[in-house]
């Protein structure tokens, strides 16, 4: 994609070929997409990187990408991520990712939510996370360029429907809870967010006919989107990143 014409239709740029804007301004680099993250964005047990969402993003747009989320990953490991993507961020125009849900122990809360009932303990566990994420974001933002766009991605609603689990409804409030934490979070740190893939798996939610997300009880992967799934994200990322430009 050329972006050379409406970058130098602006009011401010009167330069007349793409490489007259590289050379004035590197905000004028070709598109390319920076990933990090947890298992959310790296997909580690449906096929890696290959097959996460970042990934099929930057296909659907024929941008390069590249993806340094890795599985099981905390707040606290993103600095380490950034040190591996550090030449990546160099020319990085934008970064993309989806992180924290494991420093709130997601999948232990729904357990918590659908045996004790307990929406209030989980849904603190998250809130208590958001200062964290807005240092964490500010970290991601030092390390970027200043011209890059960065967004932090919703965590996609993959919990079933019409009360195939314990407190469902409880369950989706959590992850309401959390989105609008990481939102909160995106806000005061002077990111975007990508809310739109929240609802990216309705009518393929666990246990529905076509599921893009393994269930809470799946030997592997549970609780986590599957192929399908990263490619929905996708296709939904590529969308948002197109729309910005």
């Amino acid at each position: 994609m050329d972006l050379t014409s409406k970058v130098c239709d602006s009011a401010f740029c009167t330069k007349q070929s793409k490489s007259e804007c590289v050379n004035d301004n590197d905000a004028y680099l070709d598109p390319n997409i920076v990933a990090l993250g947890d298992s959310f964005t790296s997909a580690g047990a449906v096929g890696g990187a290959s097959k996460s969402y970042p990934i099929v993003a930057g296909k659907i747009l024929g941008w390069p990408a590249v993806n340094y989320a890795k599985g099981g990953s905390v707040l606290k490991d993103i600095p380490g991520q950034l040190k591996k993507a550090e030449a990546a961020l160099t020319n990085a125009t934008h970064v993309i990712f989806t992180t924290g849900g494991n420093n709130v122990g997601l999948v232990q809360s729904f357990a918590q939510i659908m045996l004790l009932n307990d929406l209030a303990g989980a849904s603190k566990r998250v809130k208590d996370v958001e200062a964290e994420l807005v240092s964490t974001y500010h970290l991601i933002k030092a390390a970027a360029k200043p011209t890059a766009k960065i967004y932090a991605v919703a965590y996609v609603d993959f919990i079933s429907v019409s009360n195939k689990i314990p407190n469902e409804a409880s369950c989706h409030k959590l992850m309401d809870i959390l989105n609008e934490t990481v939102k909160k979070a995106a806000q005061t740190a002077g990111i975007r967010f990508i809310e739109e893939v929240k609802t990216a798996f309705r009518g393929h939610e666990m246990f529905s006919a076509e599921p893009f997300a393994d269930s809470l009880f799946a030997s592997s992967n549970a609780a986590h989107p599957n192929a399908k799934g990263h490619a929905k994200m996708g296709e939904v990322v590529a969308a948002r990143l197109l729309a910005d430009q």
